[in-house]
């Protein structure tokens, strides 16, 4: 089989989650004798910093100038979500005829195979509205917000074949399109990028992610406010750590928050969870796979979250999953002042790891999928 993977940007080893989780998306692939291409829009000058030079992608360079005024406003009506409408469409097009599959990675390619016959898949790896408050309606985040979320439910109810990476995301999307072949497919990680962390240091607990992302937003509020306050009581020599682009300003206006430091943007993720005795995430929001938590079951990092943080995750021993704040807490501080334990998680975490989320094991349910989309289709 031959497959054509479109992405929204290019794959990147230290890109946003999505682009993470192409790398390993088209290594599992290949692994499974699959001639696979990828093709990527790229919107900013640091897009391809980051891919490996061994990915078979075409990075198409969107330098035209954007839509305005009224072509603006009717392109987003037509198309939602549709930014990628234009040259990068007419580069999948040209594309599309020599390959068996096109498989469109996030909800922003759902209109790049406008025009072919080829048969298509659309993988959605989110729901903004279980994401976001609902803002008020004359704010322009309410615009913003709508539609996306009117992008989602076009695009899950335009496709025969739709992938989630969650049972929580799949039962969202079957019950707006029951017809659909959905298949749930592990979120992968390429686990050579993620050295095992020691865990013999001092007792550190810490997060990562983009602090203009709201559900991590809110879990690193509610970790300052209220949980690791409960922490430090129990374990006064335990420090904490707060990276990701933005987070930074998270804490402005706030309390002083006891023993924790603020990184903002690092450079590499593995290097920053390679100083944590554990990854503290107090999710209550937000769908989908949560990458950060990913990146430390492969880093062998214990994990003290929610429901929510782990969700695309089978329940294991290297992570704990909590409701309350009492519970985190009271988690966290035994787990910090306990290294035999924390190895004990950790090498747990990363088996769950290698054994769910490597390239090759994720790659299956999609292999399986388009075979069935090429069966029907010739």
């Amino acid at each position: 089989m031959k497959i054509l993977v479109v992405f929204p940007q290019p794959p990147g080893l230290e890109a946003g989650a999505p682009a993470r989780g192409a790398v390993a998306l088209l290594r599992g692939l290949a692994q499974h004798g699959i001639e696979v291409r990828g093709v990527a829009a790229k919107r900013y000058p640091a897009a391809e910093a980051t891919m490996p030079a061994d990915l078979p992608v075409e990075v198409v360079d969107l330098d035209h100038p954007p839509l305005t005024g009224a072509r603006y406003l009717f392109g987003r009506l037509r198309y939602p979500r549709g930014s990628l409408v234009g040259p990068f469409t007419q580069r999948v097009f040209e594309l599309a005829p020599d390959y068996d599959v096109i498989h469109l990675d996030e909800t922003e390619t759902a209109w790049c195979n406008r025009g072919t016959t080829v048969p298509a898949s659309l993988h959605i790896h989110f729901r903004s509205l279980k994401d976001r408050r609902v803002p008020v309606p004359w704010k322009h985040d309410f615009r913003y917000l709508a539609e996306y979320a009117v992008a989602e439910i076009v695009a899950a109810r335009r496709y025969k074949s739709l992938v989630a990476n969650s049972s929580h995301v799949a039962d969202s999307l079957r019950k707006l399109n029951r017809r659909a072949d959905i298949v749930v497919a592990p979120f992968a990680l390429e686990p050579s990028h993620y050295p095992a962390a020691p865990l013999d240091g001092p007792p550190i607990a810490g997060v990562i992610g983009s602090g203009f992302w709201p559900p991590t937003a809110n879990a690193i509020y509610r970790l300052m406010a209220s949980v690791w306050p409960r922490v430090h009581r129990a374990v006064p020599d335990a420090k904490l750590l707060v990276a990701g682009r933005g987070t930074a300003s998270l804490r402005d206006g706030r309390e002083p928050v006891p023993a924790a430091e603020f990184l903002g943007e690092v450079g590499v993720a593995a290097e920053f969870l390679g100083r944590l005795s554990l990854l503290l995430y107090p999710a209550s929001r937000g769908s989908g796979v949560k990458v950060k938590v990913l990146e430390a079951m492969a880093c062998g990092l214990p994990i003290v979250t929610t429901p929510r943080g782990a969700e695309g995750v089978a329940p294991n021993d290297g992570i704990v999953v909590c409701e309350d704040d009492d519970e985190l807490a009271a988690v966290a501080a035994r787990l910090l002042s306990d290294a035999d334990e924390r190895r004990e998680r950790g090498a747990a975490a990363r088996a769950t790891f290698l054994r769910d989320h490597s390239p090759a094991r994720a790659a299956e349910p999609l292999v399986d999928l388009f075979r069935r989309m090429a069966d029907s289709s010739g």
